[in-house]
């Protein structure tokens, strides 16, 4: 490069630059060798606190066992981006993946197609909700009274300016299910879409979910579903769901400080067209062989906006390919062994935390899958700070969580999965009974 541009130093190159502002000389220290450099890395990473904690938060981000062939695979080269593979004749090993993603989020939840990925359970939810308007063009969207206030607040964005109305409906203050006779009488001729969420977001399995079916008439179902419970309860497509959404994050993603999270997305072939989002699809090439390309993509910067279905752009690729390989590893059989320690370990927790006075982990007597929602005596954010110094990580204040439920206000939720010991629940009891 010198040769070619004429100058014989470095000197030279920087000539232009007066000698006044220039760096003289960066002190650098002696080099150390890589095992030092990871001993360095290991005892700063030890100071941070929570490294070593008992942790029994969840409520949407889970901390479960993650094989490790699913980092080990979406490290390679051929993989590690989440960019869009616009072109097919390079891209056929992600499009595959994706094809394959696809396949096996459709088999778990029993629904007729799923989409390559949206940004997260929240954002699927706010998708699904402007797919049923796209749809029937009605304007009234029947909500829990007990869903996350982040939630809804996604939801408005992704759907203001369409003029919807969201009419929420109640639950059952005994069982915590969904209140089928007032969420009948609030579905009128101009209801769009019925959101449903199993567990809901008391953590609770929901068996009147699969009822509203006979009750929703011309209204689509929406559902919201943990995808690890699907290893156990009923999938959405076999009650009825038009559109199935989840946070897709306990498939073999880890917890980065809030993400990066994964949107599954699922619906009936009759509203294929209405989707947000891309469609892997298999097809054959020029020379007749096997091909796999973007089938779908009604995205604004494809076609005209007004025919757009989302503005969904760079997505979630790589954690779409991070829960096939998942669930390729762990199998059916794999998955149902994770729910039905997970939902084992939550009736320990309920149990063991009951048992301290002061605390009710059973006045909703639904069955808990992995969020336990617990009554306390004292204020929810005292018990979390004083847990805290313990080396326990939980509860969650239910007020961090919802919006005008005040006879919560006295409640937390406590979280487990199948990492969580008998030790860690007997360690949380009785630190609780401690604490008082």
């Amino acid at each position: 490069m010198m040769d070619f541009i004429g100058i014989k130093s470095d000197e030279e190159l920087f000539s232009d630059i007066p000698s006044s502002i220039r760096k003289k000389g960066i002190p650098i220290s002696r080099g150390i060798s890589e095992y030092e450099v990871v001993r360095l890395a290991e005892e700063i990473g030890f100071t941070n606190t929570g490294y070593n904690y008992v942790n029994f938060m969840g409520c949407g981000i889970y901390d479960r066992i993650i094989p490790s062939a699913v980092d080990s695979i979406i490290g390679r080269s051929e993989f590690i981006t989440s960019y869009t593979p616009y072109q097919a004749e390079i891209s056929q090993g992600m499009l595959q993946s994706l094809f394959e993603y696809q396949s096996l989020i459709s088999d778990l939840t029993g629904m007729d197609m799923t989409n390559s990925s949206i940004y997260d359970g929240a954002t699927a939810l706010g998708e699904a909700v402007r797919m049923a308007h796209r749809i029937n063009e009605k304007t009234e969207i029947l909500v829990p009274e007990n869903i996350y206030r982040s939630k809804m607040d996604v939801i408005h964005s992704y759907s203001s300016g369409l003029n919807l109305k969201f009419i929420s409906y109640s639950f059952d203050k005994t069982t915590g299910y969904l209140d089928l006779e007032d969420l009948a009488s609030k579905i009128s001729a101009n209801t769009s879409a019925i959101i449903c969420e199993n567990p809901n977001s008391f953590g609770i399995i929901d068996p009147n979910v699969l009822k509203v079916q006979e009750i929703k008439g011309d209204a689509l179902l929406i559902t919201y579903v943990d995808p690890v419970s699907l290893g156990i309860i009923v999938p959405p497509g076999n009650y009825g769901a038009d559109i199935s959404v989840s946070e897709g994050q306990q498939l073999g993603i880890h917890r980065e400080f809030g993400g990066p999270l994964l949107g599954l997305f699922s619906f009936k072939k009759e509203y294929l067209r209405k989707s947000p989002g891309r469609i892997i699809g298999l097809t054959s090439d020029s020379q007749g062989k096997r091909a796999f390309v973007m089938t779908i993509q009604t995205r604004e910067q494809h076609i005209r906006r007004e025919k757009a279905t989302s503005n969904i752009c760079t997505n979630q690729a790589l954690m779409a390919l991070a829960s096939a390989v998942y669930l390729s590893v762990v199998g059916p059989e794999g998955l149902r062994k994770i729910a039905n320690v997970t939902i084992s370990q939550a009736k320990k927790l309920k149990d063991a935390v009951s048992s301290v006075r002061g605390y009710d982990g059973k006045f909703l007597s639904g069955t808990s899958f992995s969020d336990v929602l617990v009554k306390m005596s004292a204020d929810p954010s005292h018990i979390q700070r004083s847990l805290f110094e313990k080396g326990i990580l939980g509860p969650i204040p239910a007020s961090n969580l919802f919006s005008g439920l005040d006879s919560f206000a006295q409640a937390g939720f406590f979280s487990v999965t199948e990492k969580t010991s008998d030790s860690n629940i007997r360690f949380l009891a009785d630190t609780l009974g401690a604490i008082q």
